[in-house]
């Protein structure tokens, strides 16, 4: 039971950037009823007043507090497999917040169950489904989770930049390697699977859009080719093909085997042996039968040939 447990909240780095951040920043922009919003601005307002007092407005915890509780308004219906990515940008970004803005608290886990304590007095339903999460988020983590953040952001400002495309290269080689130092520490598989699938996105905009690249980076991890995956596959598939050859030529070879010792040294063999005298008797009998018929006709062809050639003969007479 406990396996299965870890195994459901298990940290992963995968598929978070950007599509859960997409969630987040535009959550607002969801078609969520309004009714729901209204009670949860509700709320978050009064946990903003006690945790964030004398807070000005961009630094209070209330816009912090209503976009969270409409994130996991929205994760309630995901399967749990899906939702996995969700919360774990939801504790990133609930991890982030409170570094910048503070609340008056005593853990980060003491925040959590603070905000889904006010979530639950707000008429809505909002279970807590990432729960299992939060005490995964350690400093390490979070650091990780912050340089991908910045990672996807740097890649997409170099995308809109046609001037200084080499400044947003030279930001995200760095992380990109800072990424791989910092994983010695935490040896997850799933950030080296986020940052192949960052080089690749790279490496196929660079082949799109040739740029000179400064010598200083040429040797940074992110600048070195990704694998070529096609030339990959297609080993793959020559060697299951002639892996599926092999097994079937040694498939044929056993049949033939036991067929072999049956015919030859079993009681089967003189069943086998009577039947096929009576099959090879029968195909004699129908051959003779057949070559007795064509003979037959051949000479009665022979016959008519004869008998008009005996006509003919005779008339010129």
């Amino acid at each position: 039971m406990g396996n299965t447990q870890v195994s459901k909240t298990l940290l992963t780095f995968k598929d978070i950037f950007p599509t859960c951040k997409s969630l987040y920043n535009n959550i607002l922009h969801q078609g969520i009823n309004q009714n729901v919003i209204k009670k949860i601005g509700l709320v978050c307002n009064s946990f903003s007043n006690t945790y964030t007092p004398n807070a000005l407005t961009y630094n209070s915890f209330y816009s912090t507090c209503q976009k969270l509780g409409l994130y996991l308004h929205e994760l309630k219906n995901m399967k749990e497999d899906k939702r996995k990515p969700y919360c774990n940008f939801y504790i990133y970004e609930l991890k982030r917040e409170a570094k910048n803005k503070s609340p008056i608290v005593v853990s980060f886990d003491d925040l959590h169950k603070k905000l889904i304590d006010a979530y639950s007095i707000s008429g809505v339903r909002i279970p807590d489904v990432c729960k299992e999460y939060v005490s995964k988020m350690n400093d390490d983590v979070f650091d990780i989770f912050e340089m991908f953040d910045k990672l996807y952001d740097d890649f997409k400002n170099f995308k809109n930049q046609k001037t200084t495309m080499q400044d947003y290269v030279r930001l995200f080689v760095i992380k990109y390697d800072k990424i791989l130092e910092k994983n010695k520490n935490i040896n997850n598989n799933t950030i080296f699977e986020e940052l192949d699938k960052h080089k690749r996105e790279f490496d196929e905009y660079k082949q799109r859009n040739p740029y000179a690249c400064g010598n200083d980076l040429l040797n940074c991890s992110l600048m070195i080719p990704p694998i070529n995956t096609t030339k990959a596959e297609a080993l793959s598939g020559d060697t299951a093909s002639s892996v599926t050859w092999t097994s079937t030529g040694v498939l044929f070879f056993a049949i033939f085997i036991i067929m072999f010792i049956l015919y030859n040294y079993t009681a089967f063999g003189s069943y086998f042996l009577r039947r096929r005298r009576k099959l090879r008797n029968k195909w004699y009998t129908k051959n003779k039968k057949h070559y007795e018929l064509m003979k037959l006709y051949e000479q009665s062809q022979k016959n008519i040939i004869q008998n008009k050639h005996n006509i003919l003969y005779n008339s010129v007479d």
